[in-house]
């Protein structure tokens, strides 16, 4: 396995601290820039999509992998749909939940998710428990490694609760939350952080779940818009706006590279099996990865992709799962198929 030393030693990059101010009404008193989005990809592509397309209901809120399965939101929220990874092309078991708006990967197989009001932890037999969430625009969710709920919120709130829905804290500190990833157990010294990236702020800010504490905000470019976290526990952002991706790593929180990539690079996602990167880029309908062990990216793989493919997932053998924004067809590359 390689350190998290050898992954990011190379083009560290300075970036200043966002110093988070409040205004009267608590809202940060911070400068602020307009949220970045994913660009619209073109109406068709020269290659068909590598792999296969399985169905999957359009404007699906959200995807996620968990031990052998793949898991879509269906676009009313009240719908888990369930691929078995070990046979994708098999009708998905469909799991029904509360008006869920945001679905991470949970314990092995299971998931867990945000609605307004409402929490869910959904365990690897596809039952469904729920708990009350005091928000009720939640846009992001994830887990820790110790089982603490995170829930973000299009207010900039971020709520968290233990394994039994109680709540811990309630940090108003934000313009709002859009991604949201917790280090594993895996990450040495860092398990368990959750990092908040902000897309009004385009920032990234480390927050302690246990005690509520947060960390020296910094800046990701001018349109950070998605965030992943690997086994080391860098969490590795789409700065769709500039057009790059960027690493960050440590405790404190340090950006460790910023590197170029073209046609609008969103949905992020990482293969901790191959350690790569993987980005789409939904200008051209395409899918790239990169390896991090020399610190600088290096692309090694890049296939073509469903329309518009602003959701990206990897599971543990290395499958890489993408989402059409455009007409929720579900595509499936095997480990080594696009290579």
């Amino acid at each position: 396995m390689r350190g998290p030393v050898a992954a990011a030693a190379a083009l560290v990059i300075g970036v200043g601290m966002i110093t988070a101010c409040g205004s009267d009404d608590g809202t940060p008193d911070v400068p602020t820039v307009t949220p970045a989005t994913a660009p619209e990809a073109p109406a068709s592509s020269a290659a068909a999509p590598a792999g296969t397309v399985v169905p999957a209901p359009a404007g699906a809120r959200a995807l996620a992998a968990s031990g052998e399965s793949v898991a879509v939101l269906a676009a009313d929220g009240n719908q888990i749909l369930r691929y078995d990874t070990r046979a994708v092309t098999a009708p998905p078991r469909t799991i029904a939940v509360p008006g869920l708006t945001a679905l991470a990967a949970g314990d092995d197989g299971g998931y867990v998710g945000a609605g307004p009001g409402v929490l869910v932890v959904v365990d690897a037999d596809g039952r469904v428990q729920t708990g009350d969430l005091e928000s009720d625009q939640p846009t992001a969710v994830t887990r820790t490694a110790s089982g603490f709920l995170v829930a973000g919120t299009a207010d900039g709130r971020v709520l968290v609760y233990d394994k039994d829905f109680a709540k811990k804290h309630d940090l108003d500190r934000f313009v709002r939350v859009d991604s949201l990833t917790a280090a594993p157990e895996s990450a040495e010294g860092l398990a368990g952080q959750v990092v908040v990236l902000d897309r009004a702020q385009s920032s990234v800010t480390p927050v302690d779940p246990e005690s509520g504490d947060l960390g020296p905000a910094l800046r990701a470019g001018n349109g950070a818009t998605n965030s992943t976290v690997d086994e080391f526990g860098r969490v590795l952002v789409a700065n769709t706006r500039d057009g790059e991706i960027l690493g960050f790593f440590g405790s404190p929180l340090v950006m460790r590279f910023r590197y170029p990539v073209a046609d609008g690079p969103y949905a992020v996602d990482y293969d901790d099996t191959r350690d790569r990167l993987w980005v789409s880029t939904t200008g051209n309908n395409e899918v790239v990865a990169y390896d991090l062990a020399d610190g600088e990216p290096t692309e090694v793989q890049r296939f073509a992709s469903v329309m518009q493919p602003d959701r990206i997932a990897v599971d543990s053998s290395g499958t890489v799962y993408v989402l059409s924004a455009r007409d929720g067809g579900l595509q499936v590359v095997p480990a080594g198929r696009a290579e």
